[in-house]
């Protein structure tokens, strides 16, 4: 069961979350999850208080915490879930994550930040979590603890926050963007790296990447066609930049893409 809830622009937290989501899980045999890079902001609940849940990133194994940020990862997260799981997530505008947690993307790239040692009342969040597990009653509990610690955005970090969570404008090159934000060149990167570990031109790369991503799910273009829909040089250019996130082809992802963008499952008994 997936469920999800957006938050409307109308609501005292539209400059803080996103959206929240939980998937549950029963099934005969344990899942294999591979989750390509979003470019999502998120802090995931692992409700499963009875079997670990194990992942990888590149070579390094480890239990999923209880409470972790993740966020502008460039490589992919394999996890293996058991057969019955539970997550809760909270998807949070990048600069709202930055401010409440007083983090900077090199702290939760490519890894899982347990927040819990960071935040120390989001554990008390998870045991309220795991007793009320009711969908809308977990919205609930999650925009309360936020109301307190929500940051007030600058002008910059709206515009930014808005770029970020697009995934598009493929065309837009770094001075056009610094223009925009009344920035240098360099300060636009010291802003993009604290915010997604990238510079700017890596981040302009990523948000190409992740708008082909998207096209792939909500069109049926060709994948020539999407490369030049995203600005992309030429298809060797494309390819390559796809495999160099997701690691494989974008011919091989579009065959294997699930009904959720950016997740590739398979049983593993």
């Amino acid at each position: 069961m997936e469920q999800a809830y957006h938050t409307p622009p109308d609501s005292p937290l539209h400059d803080v979350l996103r959206q929240c989501w939980q998937m549950e899980r029963t099934a005969p045999t344990r899942a294999h999850e591979t989750i390509i890079p979003k470019g999502l902001v998120e802090i995931i609940f692992n409700l499963n208080d009875r079997e670990p849940v194990t992942a990888q990133i590149e070579t390094q194994a480890f239990q999923l915490p209880r409470c972790f940020l993740s966020g502008f990862n460039s490589v992919p997260v394999q996890t293996w879930m058991p057969r019955q799981h539970s997550l809760f997530g909270v998807v949070l505008h990048p600069s709202a994550a930055a401010r409440i947690f007083r983090v900077e993307a090199t702290d939760f790239v490519n890894q899982c930040l347990d927040l819990t040692l960071v935040h120390a009342p989001l554990l008390d969040l998870w045991h309220q979590l795991l007793e009320h597990p009711g969908f809308a009653e977990r919205v609930a509990l999650v925009q309360r603890w936020l109301l307190p610690l929500r940051p007030e955005p600058t002008a910059q970090e709206r515009f930014l926050n808005d770029y970020l969570n697009r995934g598009a404008a493929p065309d837009l090159t770094v001075p056009a963007l610094a223009d925009q934000l009344c920035y240098s060149p360099r300060h636009l990167t010291r802003k993009l790296q604290a915010l997604t570990g990238m510079n700017a031109e890596q981040t302009l790369l990523y948000q190409k990447y992740r708008r082909a991503v998207e096209l792939m799910h909500t069109t049926e273009l060709t994948l020539t066609e999407i490369a030049h829909a995203c600005q992309f040089t030429d298809q060797a250019h494309f390819s390559k930049t796809f495999r160099g996130f997701a690691c494989l082809a974008p011919r091989e992802y579009r065959r294997r893409k699930s009904h959720l963008p950016g997740h590739l499952f398979a049983d593993v008994g």
